[in-house]
């Protein structure tokens, strides 16, 4: 009965200009209405006859205050004295533009002394007073702007055009909805705050200097928090101001209401937290499953109570919930696509050893280097490059397919050692659906481990990427975790060259009778230019030559004559497009033995535009007769140039170029055989010839 007596009256306003003036007397009628209803059921009366009574005397505004016994105002005035939709909207942008940089002044200042306070310095004051200042005269003149424009226009005492009433309505509910929320926020960011710090002193014993540290890493989150509802708070007053002023003090009371449930409710589990705390594994896990109640519990209120305080609780915005999904899609994908998922842990499992040498492995812990003791004449290698594990679900097949052929031609060659050069990885995201470039380390890891066969890596530019979960450190300690003292299998160095790369190292090969075979230089090509364009790649830098040079001049010395040398790299010297240029052109100094280029997708050979000074020193030292990469998946020649073999390696990739699991020509391994006189023979395996 109440709601017809409300739309009754509301219905006499709909067609009257929308002013301040109009509201009040519609809010006054409505008061003396449902008084006067309340009034014939307490004498007894019928609530339909009462309801009734009502709506008959409701046909005009004359009749229904003649009724109630009000004086009726002026609705219409003339046509001209009545202002237009775009001046109320004109006006009201200006007005919101104000708030907006009220909201922001007030919560940066507020931030600022609490920055301060943290991080307190007779420095930082100055400079702090010199921003106080200039917030503090950009907020006069805000406040000065707001009172300037709401005079100029007359604003709150103006009549507007009736449609501006459904605006301001549906403005009015925006900013209450949105205020309701920043409260729920406001106490969620404060209980994470308070508990953090309590827990920082109580369990962790933190000094002050930590528990100020704590607070101000949430200074963004109380900036944010501030900003938001002040800026609620005042947009929505700014439209409050037009309608029923009983409504707004309902509201502010239960703002209040809201407030003193959400301090007892957090105040019942801070206590909780703060005597369990010892009793949990992670207690700052359940604070957090705590916010996620509260949130539901808050969820629910806008569902059903807050219905009490707008004109439309719940509005259907096909926008705004479409844009809400992609943005969860989105961010639901991208968490998934960081998870560490060993999927193919089973068939690694399955995998058998793999028969071969059982050659002696030294390490020297002050220099970081690697030698293995060939118990044969010969000692075999193989280079297996651009793996790319994806380490996703949906790239499960792929990864299957890589691991196989890897098991594939290292059952068939036996090797002593498997050199991979790069791109063991693909944590890119776009073919891999995975940033997660760690569990597919390890797994692979685990893989060389149950074939037997020690293997050592050199970094590609796929292997940490931009977005993967572990960064170049991260990837470099998670590597010495595998390393050959957990693992007796991965040969990756725990001391490193204090150069430029991820990971450089040398591996010797040396015979029972202690001569050196061959030394195997690893070297990190780098990924990509700090500051270049996409797909600009890195060189072998100048620190990285001078360290192969004294390495080679050292070892040489030692063993009184040059010594035999090879170098395992990931993206092509420039020297590779220089010899394949010369090669074309039918020059004599290039020798051809076998192979292809196929690449097409962005050159036929992608290596850096900048020049390395690697193949200069390869040249004048005479000790390296061979150098092996990886990086072009469709690449596979080997030619001579200058007296030194330039040599692709046969891909695996399965995964990061389209349609590349479908063929299968460019897809294998490179084996080299090296003899005791440091001579070597290199045969190129591929896969389609073994299945």
């Amino acid at each position: 009965m109440r709601n017809s007596i409300q739309r009754a009256i509301e219905l006499l306003f709909e067609t009257a200009p929308f002013s301040r003036k109009n509201e009040e007397q519609k809010e006054e009628l409505l008061s003396l209405a449902y008084r006067k209803f309340e009034d014939g059921l307490e004498d007894g009366t019928n609530p339909a006859k009462a309801a009734g009574e009502m709506l008959i005397h409701s046909g005009t505004l004359q009749d229904i205050c003649s009724y109630l016994k009000v004086e009726a105002c002026k609705q219409i005035q003339e046509p001209d004295k009545i202002k237009k939709e775009s001046a109320f909207l004109k006006t009201l942008k200006r007005l919101r533009i104000t708030i907006y940089l009220f909201s922001f002044l007030v919560s940066s200042i507020i931030s600022s002394v609490l920055g301060c306070f943290f991080d307190f310095s007779i420095k930082g004051l100055l400079f702090s007073v010199v921003i106080w200042t200039a917030l503090g005269i950009l907020l006069c003149f805000a406040l000065k702007r707001k009172k300037q424009i709401t005079e100029d226009n007359n604003f709150f005492d103006s009549e507007f055009n009736n449609k501006c009433r459904k605006i301001a309505e549906k403005k009015y509910d925006l900013y209450t909805k949105k205020l309701t929320n920043a409260v729920f926020g406001i106490c969620s960011v404060t209980f994470i705050l308070v508990f953090s710090v309590l827990l920082s002193v109580t369990a962790y014993k933190s000094s002050l200097a930590d528990v100020l540290s704590t607070v101000s890493f949430y200074l963004s989150a109380i900036q944010l928090s501030v900003y938001l509802f002040l800026k609620n708070y005042f947009c929505r007053k700014l439209f409050a101001d037009f309608f029923c002023k009983a409504k707004t003090k309902m509201y502010l009371h239960e703002l209040w209401r809201i407030g003193a449930y959400s301090v007892a409710y957090y105040s019942f589990f801070l206590v909780f937290l703060l005597l369990f705390r010892n009793r949990m594994e992670n207690s700052f896990l359940v604070a957090l499953a705590a916010v996620a109640v509260y949130f539901i519990i808050a969820a629910f209120y806008n569902v059903t109570l807050r219905h009490n305080f707008v004109h439309k609780n719940i509005v259907v915005n096909v926008k705004k919930i479409v844009c809400f999904i992609l943005i969860m899609a989105c961010l639901l994908t991208y968490n998934v696509m960081k998870l560490d998922l060993y999927l193919l842990q089973p068939y690694i499992s399955r995998v058998a050893e793999v028969e071969h040498s059982p050659n002696e492995i030294l390490y020297n812990e002050d220099t970081g280097i690697y030698t293995i003791v060939a118990k044969e004449d010969s000692f075999k290698i193989l280079q297996l490059t651009d793996i790319h594990l994806g380490g996703s679900i949906l790239s499960i097949s792929e990864d299957m397919k890589a691991l196989h052929a890897c098991y594939q031609l290292i059952s068939e060659t036996s090797p002593d050692l498997v050199v991979v050069t790069g791109d063991l990885v693909f944590p890119l995201g776009i073919m891999s659906f995975s940033f997660n470039n760690s569990a597919p380390v390890m797994q692979f890891a685990n893989f060389m481990r149950n074939t037997g066969i020690p293997w050592a890596f050199t970094y590609g530019n796929h292997d940490t990427e931009e977005l993967a979960t572990l960064n170049r450190t991260e990837v470099d300690i998670l590597m010495k975790s595998l390393s050959y003292k957990s693992s007796k299998s991965l040969l990756y160095p725990y001391v490193q060259p204090d150069i430029y790369g991820r990971s450089n190292q040398m591996i010797e090969i040396r015979a029972e009778d202690g001569s050196l075979m061959q030394a195997l230089f690893l070297i990190d090509s780098n990924d990509y230019i700090a500051s270049g364009s996409i797909n600009e790649y890195d060189y072998i830098h100048d620190d990285q030559v001078e360290w192969y040079k004294r390495t080679v001049t050292g070892l040489s010395e030692r063993e009184g004559h040059t010594v035999s040398s090879m170098i395992f790299t990931h993206i092509p010297l420039r020297e590779y497009k220089e010899a394949n240029d010369l090669y074309e052109q039918g020059s004599s100094d290039v020798i051809y033995y076998y192979g292809i280029l196929g690449e097409k997708m962005i050159d036929k050979i992608c290596c850096s535009k900048y020049k390395s000074k690697l193949f200069e020193t390869v040249l004048e030292l005479g000790s390296t007769k061979a150098i092996f990469c990886g990086h072009d998946h469709y690449n596979n020649q080997s030619v001579e140039y200058k007296g030194v073999r330039l040599t692709y390696g046969y891909s695996i990739d399965y995964l990061a170029m389209p349609g590349i699991d479908k063929h299968t020509e460019q897809r294998g391994a490179t084996l080299i055989t090296i003899q005791k006189d440091g001579s070597f023979d290199i045969t190129p395996y591929k896969l389609i010839d073994l299945e």
